[in-house]
């Protein structure tokens, strides 16, 4: 999981994350200074999500 969250990263791509909870939120991640956390951009502003909390990611790839 941490694996396609930081080629995610690197590459610029979109990735949907599903939390413990059921909740989903898509937008870019971005690199935080704390490893336990994920630091998501999204429409609706910047989100700080606890790692541990995260049961799901997949990267959304855009072809040109």
């Amino acid at each position: 999981m941490e694996k396609e969250i930081e080629l995610a990263i690197k590459r610029g791509h979109y990735v949907f994350v599903k939390s413990v909870d059921g909740s989903t939120l898509t937008g870019i991640p971005e690199q935080s200074s704390d490893p336990n956390k994920l630091k998501m951009r999204t429409a609706l502003g910047s989100f700080w999500i606890p790692m541990d909390e995260v049961s799901h990611v997949s990267r959304l790839i855009q072809f040109k």
